[in-house]
């Protein structure tokens, strides 16, 4: 088997092939292995290419994604209600919530990445969800309630547990559903998973949105003026933190029900058979899956009955600094890891700069006029409610809104009019224009090229950013605001129907086996590091910049990270398809290369014509560019 580094029965004769398995990689030509070998990688392919998109493994996956999507952008709706209730007054705390969570995440993709390469998809698949859970539970109950100043401290932790496990679902649920999937299907299936994502976002609001209305409903919250008046004032912040509690708590109900399914998925045939090296247990596995596969398996000429008595072979040589070194330095497939973990870095700085956290952002937006002064001309300057006293007075002293109060244009909101504006900015804005584009690239998948799409989609987003920002600062707090908001959700569809999905698929089809899950959780975890850039260069925006339509400059500066992400995904990226002539008259088809094809690097793409890295292509553009000069040259002078 590949990635053995101990000679097999019948290996005698092939010096070459000891050789190559020895470098410890799945990167190497399969029509020189003996014919067992063959056989078994053929026979297990044949047989996933058999099935199309498979409910089964969609639903065990796509569940794990939409609970961490759920639990990760439940930020957008918990810091309003926090910040009203423990530090109505301190921007930092959130942001201090924010860059746990996602250090978190960059952790769990890291080290669950490497463990379910080094032990085994299915040991870890699960265990993440396992953190989420006792984490939401850690999070909901942090502290006894209102005046317990160890809430901060508290809450931040558990997000931070939180974030490891939202991270460990990224490498985990793309490659498993990627190695169950059939070569036709993989594509579909992915982004079908990925779809969870803006999924998850619109849910953490509406369920936000439901509690808020129930208690509402329960407790009179906007009779009681909560916010803006202080004759209620610890009600208010007691009713507003049971809020926030029930919607993070909500969080474990979708993962209690997908840790159930992952108890019932086995590991992937391909890893089993590729890494472990029993193919027995590999076709077992694929059948308990997919079903019975005598009827294929005697359409094939294979016999699956002797499968189980192969002699068990050594584990493979994964991880030893001699396969590492060959694989990624001598062959230089490092240059993939870069493509995928820089463009995945980029695409992030601006995905989270507009989807994490964004509240004062949309309603800048969205405002159709500039911002009140906070003095007596206000209708909320003084109290309605008798015996009561208004907090707009507490305000002016300060010369500053409340961190909760994120609408300068409306500073007569209360809390409960604020987390239900918020809520319809975001739906309407964010959630779904990213939903619309995720449904749109499963209907494309296999219908566009992915990897020049990707690059496609950087120019175009950089193209819109440029056009959004140029459009703001000339609509900005006038009527005409909502023409900026149109463009703003076209972004996140071109996000989604993008750069965004593809940054998550890529990674999980272009590495070998061994390495899959590593490399992916790389890729995630420099995607996360570039949102901790895109949260720390918004919050000095907001923080240190203070024209009033500053927000202009963030769409500039996020237009230049696009540029970069298109450069990378351009020079550093091989292709996952190739396109096929069938004959006179009908018209060249796209066809997804499998994973063995892919996993075997950079020199097969060499081998295909295919050219990575900055240098290479330009020289590529400068031939192809003198070869034209010397064309027309030689037509003028036939002339």
């Amino acid at each position: 088997m590949p990635r053995n580094n101990m000679q097999m029965d019948g290996d005698a004769g092939y010096p070459e092939i000891e050789r190559r398995r020895n470098r410890g990689f799945l990167g190497f030509d399969s029509s020189a292995l003996p014919p067992r070998d063959r056989q078994d990688r053929h026979q297990l392919r044949y047989e996933l290419d058999l099935n199309s998109w498979n409910l089964r493994i969609w639903g065990v996956a796509a569940s794990g994604f939409l609970t961490d999507s759920y639990n990760l952008f439940a930020t957008n709706v918990i810091l309003a209600t926090i910040s009203f209730v423990y530090f109505p007054n301190q921007r930092w705390c959130g942001l201090v919530i924010n860059l746990f969570t996602l250090l978190g995440s960059v952790c769990g993709q890291l080290l669950f990445g490497y463990l379910a390469d080094r032990y085994g998809r299915t040991r870890l698949y699960g265990i993440e969800l396992v953190l989420v859970i006792v984490s939401t539970i850690g999070v909901a109950t942090s502290n006894t309630g209102y005046g317990d100043m160890s809430f901060l401290a508290l809450f931040t932790w558990w997000r931070f547990v939180m974030g490891i496990g939202i991270g460990a679902e990224y490498p985990l649920s793309a490659v498993i559903t990627s190695e169950w999937s059939s070569t036709s299907s993989r594509a579909t299936m992915l982004s079908s998973v990925f779809l969870m994502q803006p999924v998850g976002q619109a849910l953490a609001q509406l369920v936000g949105v439901w509690v808020l209305l129930g208690e509402d409903a329960a407790h009179q919250i906007q009779d009681m003026q909560c916010g803006l008046n202080s004759l209620y004032e610890d009600e208010c912040r007691k009713i507003v933190d049971g809020i926030w509690r029930i919607v993070i708590g909500t969080g474990a109900i979708p993962a209690l029900l997908a840790i159930i399914f992952r108890f019932f998925l086995f590991d992937c045939g391909l890893y089993t058979l590729e890494v472990k090296n029993k193919p027995g247990i590999a076709f077992r596995n694929t059948q308990r899956v997919y079903g019975t596969p005598a009827l294929a398996a005697a359409a094939n000429g294979v016999s699956l009955t002797s499968l189980p008595g192969f002699p068990q072979q050594p584990m493979p040589v994964q991880f030893s600094i001699e396969d590492l070194t060959r694989y990624f330095r001598t062959d230089k497939n490092w240059l993939y890891l870069l493509g995928t973990a820089m463009t995945w870095f980029f695409l992030d700085v601006s995905f989270y700069g507009f989807s994490l956290d964004n509240r004062g952002t949309l309603a800048d937006l969205w405002a159709t006029t500039r911002r009140l002064d906070i003095n007596s001309d206000l209708e909320c300057w003084n109290s309605t409610l008798a015996g009561g006293r208004s907090l707009v007075q507490d305000w002016a002293k300060m010369n500053q809104l409340p961190t909760w109060q994120t609408d300068g244009t409306k500073p007569c909101n209360t809390i409960y009019d604020t987390l239900l504006e918020q809520s319809k900015q975001y739906l309407l804005t964010v959630s779904i224009a990213s939903i619309a584009g995720s449904a749109c690239f499963i209907f494309a998948a296999n219908r566009i090229q992915r990897r020049q799409w990707l690059t496609s989609s950087f120019v175009i987003l950089t193209a819109l950013f440029l056009i959004t920002g140029g459009v703001y600062y000339g609509v900005a707090q006038t009527k005409a605001a909502p023409a900026t908001v149109v463009l703003v959700a076209i972004c996140h569809f071109m996000f989604n129907f993008g750069a965004n999905t593809l940054t998550f698929i890529i990674p999980a089809e272009i590495f070998p086996t061994c390495y899959r899950c590593t490399c992916h959780g790389i890729s995630a975890a420099a995607g996360k590091i570039g949102s901790i850039v895109a949260v720390l260069v918004v919050y000095g925006i907001n923080s240190g910049y203070h024209s009033s339509k500053k927000q202009g400059l963030v769409f500039l500066l996020f237009a230049s990270f696009m540029a970069f992400g298109a450069i990378f995904s351009w020079a550093y990226l091989p292709d996952v398809q190739r396109s096929v002539d069938d004959g006179p008259g009908r018209r060249r088809r796209l066809e997804t290369k499998n994973l063995e094809e892919l996993g075997e690097g950079r020199e097969k793409a060499r081998q295909e014509g295919e050219l990575i890295t900055i240098r290479d292509k330009w020289a590529e553009m400068r031939r192809k560019g003198w070869r034209g000069r010397t064309r027309l040259g030689s037509n003028a002078g036939t002339s």
